[in-house]
């Protein structure tokens, strides 16, 4: 078997592995921020952004991440995980621009919880260019406390690893200081009759 078919072949044993795993709609996990965006004085100092999670990543879903790029290769690992779908990050400018979410992490904390968004390497702002790094990944990294407030980092140059025994994705490294949330809220979801 060549590598590029075993690499299609992959991504597509991934992809419908991960539609049987996909959690049904509906469930969104919502948070908003102020990012602070570096651009000012000639754009806006800062931005809100709208985080909407739709599902969050499973260990099982890391496994089978971790088996592509242990069998076919970093093409096809990226491939496969640029299918995964968890979300959008919205920022809610004039400008705005959508970022699809391929990974979604939240892990309790002693204070509260920490959510880390991983994504393909991509500009956020329409009107800039991406400037050239050396990782593949960008990061949204939020600390939340129990009344789900917080702040938040956006590394958009990042290298991420897989920890296939914990079923958990980090932040190995970054390029570039990160765009700082200085302000992040968890929307409370309301349950009908209350």
């Amino acid at each position: 078997m060549s590598p590029k078919h075993r690499e299609k072949l992959a991504v597509l044993f991934l992809a419908a592995a991960l539609t049987a795993l996909v959690s049904p709609l509906g469930a969104t996990d919502i948070f908003k921020a102020r990012m602070l965006t570096g651009k000012a004085p000639v754009q806006p100092a800062m931005v809100n952004v709208q985080i909407e999670v739709e599902s969050w990543t499973t260990p099982e879903e890391i496994r089978q991440l971790q088996d592509v790029m242990n069998q076919a290769g970093i093409d096809a690992f990226l491939a496969a995980f640029k299918q995964m779908n968890k979300g959008t990050v919205r920022f809610m400018a004039s400008r705005g621009w959508n970022l699809p979410i391929h990974a979604a992490l939240t892990v309790p904390t002693e204070k509260g919880k920490k959510v880390l968004l991983f994504f393909n390497r991509q500009t956020w702002d329409p009107g800039s260019q991406i400037i050239r790094g050396r990782h593949f990944f960008m990061v949204i990294e939020l600390t939340l406390n129990k009344k789900g407030t917080g702040e938040g980092r956006f590394y958009e140059d990042a290298q991420i690893k897989l920890d296939s025994m914990l079923g958990k994705i980090e932040m190995e490294t970054y390029e570039s200081a990160p765009k700082i949330f200085p302000r992040v809220q968890e929307v409370v979801k309301k349950t009908p009759g209350s």
